[in-house]
Parts: structure tokens; sequence; C-alpha cells
């Protein structure tokens, strides 16, 4: 069965949107540049094709028909839809352009202050950041590198580990001051990240029974959940790789030393096939200057 076989040629659909916003053939003429017997001609192949008389010949003027104000509402949106998809191309024709992926809390927490860095390191590369969140797929995908979270890297793809997922209790300074030894967390306002390791993993950790910890604001991702703990809402139990800038700027606090490994990494990895092209090579190259000692 042939698809799209409705379809009237691009041309004709320009024609036919100018002529029914101006309400004039002359006009929208005009606009497409081209002769008014022409829009003429291809408004009369267009019905012919519809099968539907789209417009009312009043002397010079033209009006649309029901079905013609119909057709031009479909029409005006698919345009608009192929003239955005058009603009959303302009980041592919940029030379240098680098896609790289990360989940939105890792882009805006650890990527976003680091891009000055990238950018003196790598001044041909022009970064584009993608926080969409789908699954992470080279051979699919107009990605170059990818930040995530795994117990280890993918097969097949080349990897950097950037950190060992450990959690500690972070909150405002203020707050982190009234709390003096871990057993205190029981009485303070506590934050909940969506994930498999929460309050009750750490607090059995450090001998604490893990009593009444269900209470308190609950957040789908760690973002959100380190800048509830930075306006003093409660204490998060955070990713230490995520919260690294905010506790070096004072705006949170470690009331504990006590770490809990996740298991899992923060990995940088790319492909072989993407790693060829030279400015990709040169981000990957910054971002090996971050990773750990250990690593």
């Amino acid at each position: 069965m042939v698809k799209f076989r409705h379809i009237p040629p691009t041309q004709f659909l320009k024609g036919f949107e100018a002529a029914a916003r101006l309400e004039s053939f002359s006009r929208a003429a005009e606009e497409v540049g081209l002769t008014q017997s022409a829009i003429s001609h291809q408004m009369r192949l267009l019905e012919g094709q519809v099968g539907q008389p789209l417009f009312l010949r009043i002397g010079r003027e033209v009006r649309l028909t029901d079905a013609g104000r119909d057709y031009h509402r479909t029409v005006r949106r698919c345009l608009e839809m192929l003239e955005e998809g058009y603009r959303r191309l302009e980041p592919y024709r940029k030379p240098g352009s680098v896609v790289i992926y990360a989940p939105r809390g890792v882009a805006r927490r650890w990527l976003l202050p680091r891009l000055p860095a990238l950018k003196a390191a790598a001044p041909a590369c022009e970064p584009w950041l993608d926080t969409s969140g789908a699954a992470v797929d080279f051979d699919t995908m107009e990605v170059d590198i990818a930040i995530v979270h795994a117990h280890e890297p993918p097969v097949g793809c080349e990897s950097l580990l950037l950190a060992r997922d450990r959690l500690s209790p972070v909150a405002g300074p203020a707050l982190a001051g009234t709390l003096r030894e871990p057993a205190d967390i029981l009485g303070a306002p506590l934050i909940h990240e969506e994930g498999p390791v929460g309050w009750a993993d750490w607090l059995a950790q450090v001998g604490i029974t893990p009593a009444a910890v269900w209470r308190g604001v609950n957040f789908s991702d760690g973002d959100t959940a380190l800048t509830a703990a930075e306006l003093g809402q409660g204490v998060a139990l955070a990713s230490l790789f995520l919260a690294q800038d905010a506790l070096a700027a004072g705006m949170l606090a470690r009331p504990f030393g006590a770490t809990m490994e996740t298991g899992r990494c923060w990995y940088a990895i790319s492909s072989p096939a993407r790693l060829r092209d030279e400015d990709v090579r040169d981000v990957w190259r910054w971002l090996g200057t971050l990773a750990p000692e250990e690593a």
C-alpha cells in the first residue's frame, strides 16, 4: 500500500496557504514568487486532487469554503511543523558540533559549570547538550558522547570512569549545623529521591534502626532533591558526584563523613566510530583529565 498518496506537492500547499490567508490569488502569487495564473492553475489541480472545492471565487477575491477552512488549518499546521523541523537541523550544520548526552541533573550540576573549561580545552568544539532522557544508542541516535550511571560500562563502547557513586547526607548549612550525630537524622525533615538505595539503607549501614524514615518530601530526580536541600527544606541522601560543586560553594554541608557505595559509577561512553571525529576526540581527552586517579 502506497503511503501518503493523498498529499499534494508542497508548492501547491504553500500556494494554498497563502491564498487562503490573503484571500487573493494575486497577492498569494507575489508572496510565493509565481504568476497569478500559475497559482490559479495550482488551486484548480489541488481541488481536483482533494475532490472538494476549496475556494469561492468572487470577482478578484476568493473566500474559503467550509472544506477549505478545515483543510487550511491542517495545511498551515503541517507547514509550520516542516519549518520548525528545518530550523531544528541548524545545529547539525554547525562545524565542530559535538552532541553530549547527560541526565538533566548531571548536565545542570556537573557539566554546565565545566563548559568554560571544555571550551578552553577544545576551542573548535561547539557542545550540544542533550538531556532528553532517551536510552542511549549510538547506532540510531545523533549522540557523540554520553554520561551514564551504571554498574559497568556498556559492552562495545569506549568508556571513561568519571566517579564512583557514593551517597552521603547533605543539607543547607544551618540545618546541617543542628545534626551532631547520625541518630539526629531521625528527627530531621528528610528528602527522599526515587532509587534503589535510600535512607533506610544508609541508616542501617551506620547502625541505626531505620524507624519512621518514610516521612518527608519525595522527588523523582537528584537535582530537584538537592535544590530542596539547598533551600533548607530537609536533609537529602545525595550523590556526592552531583553535590560536589554545591558543597564546595558552601550551599550545602555534610554533617557526617559516612558515605555509602551504591555499586554504580558515572561513566562517559562513546563509540569507536564517533571517536574518529577530531572534535569528539578533543572532548573525550578533556573528560579524561577529569577522571579520578583510581580510574
